[in-house]
């Protein structure tokens, strides 16, 4: 499972924040300039990524005397608390629980709201699946270190609501998981916070969130990573009114694996992730147990 590293080796950050960089005619207005202090003591590279909330530059830090990445909230987005408490949320969260397949947090501001993360060599999953699918113990191996590290936030009570190939960096076979803008505690939710095509159904309802709804996440992406496809589309939100309507009479359909492609036992997991009820949804254990066999040694 290994994927194309750049230049910069900051190529794992760009699947959650966009295809490809912003280049020099097109620099977005509002965002700082190469050369110029984001935050203080922090210097710009180069724009990473323009987002809906937040500005990803790649830049220098003076005091570690590396490279980092600097994720800041944008100017036009800092008058909203929802959008603030996320960032610093995702920045506390981060700081406070380490792990080796999640990825660390350096430093959390207020002033402006923003993040100092490490750089991530390798390539998002979704960079990986894009031409052709991960062959069963690949996908195998990397579901395991996904289990390791949600089992670990679940733990600590804490859930990530947007598990997905974008937010999954390969890096020679070592997975780190990204970005959590979304993570909450589990019980209510914002309704349909999440992202098209991985958007468990009780997300959609803004209720009900719990490890499962992780599960469902976990499942979609290795379906991804199987067949190159999302098992529902790239369009299913349930979070339109009237699919919100339909999923209160009639659960999503189940998606079809092709024959042969995974044993038995995996595909009925896989299909038991999906299941449009977080109580029949497996646990992260019976996950572990059903791949462990199919990964390499």
């Amino acid at each position: 499972m290994t994927g194309p590293t750049g230049p910069t080796g900051l190529t794992g950050l760009i699947g959650p924040i966009g295809r490809g960089r912003p280049t020099a005619d097109r620099v977005p207005a509002g965002t700082v300039a190469p050369g110029e202090q984001v935050l203080p003591g922090y210097v710009v590279v180069g724009l990473l990524g323009h987002g809906r909330r937040m500005d990803t530059y790649d830049a220098l830090d003076l005091d570690r005397d590396c490279r980092c990445v600097v994720k800041v909230l944008r100017a036009d987005r800092r008058d909203e608390p929802r959008v603030v408490e996320a960032t610093r949320r995702e920045g506390e969260v981060l700081r406070e629980l380490a792990h080796p397949h999640l990825v660390r947090c350096y430093e959390v501001h207020d002033q402006p709201p923003g993040l100092v993360l490490e750089v991530l060599g390798g390539a998002t999953l979704a960079a990986l699946v894009e031409d052709e699918p991960l062959g069963l113990a690949d996908a195998a191996g990397l579901g395991l270190q996904l289990v390791s590290v949600l089992g670990y936030l679940h733990r600590h009570d804490w859930l990530h609501l947007d598990v997905k190939p974008a937010n999954v960096v390969v890096d020679a076979g070592r997975v780190t998981l990204i970005d959590l803008s979304l993570a909450g505690r589990p019980g209510e939710g914002r309704p349909g916070a999440g992202t098209r095509g991985y958007l468990a159904p009780e997300q959609a309802r803004g209720a009900g969130l719990a490890p499962a709804t992780d599960v469902w996440g976990l499942g979609v992406t290795l379906v991804e990573a199987l067949t190159t496809e999302l098992p529902h589309g790239d369009e299913a939100t349930w979070d339109s009114r009237p699919r919100r309507r339909l999923l209160h009479r009639r659960a999503p359909r189940p998606p079809r694996l092709p024959a042969g492609l995974v044993p038995d036992g995996v595909r009925d997991l896989l299909l038991g992730c999906l299941d449009p009820d977080p109580g029949a949804r497996p646990t992260l254990r019976d996950v572990r147990r059903a791949l462990e066999p199919h990964a390499h040694p």
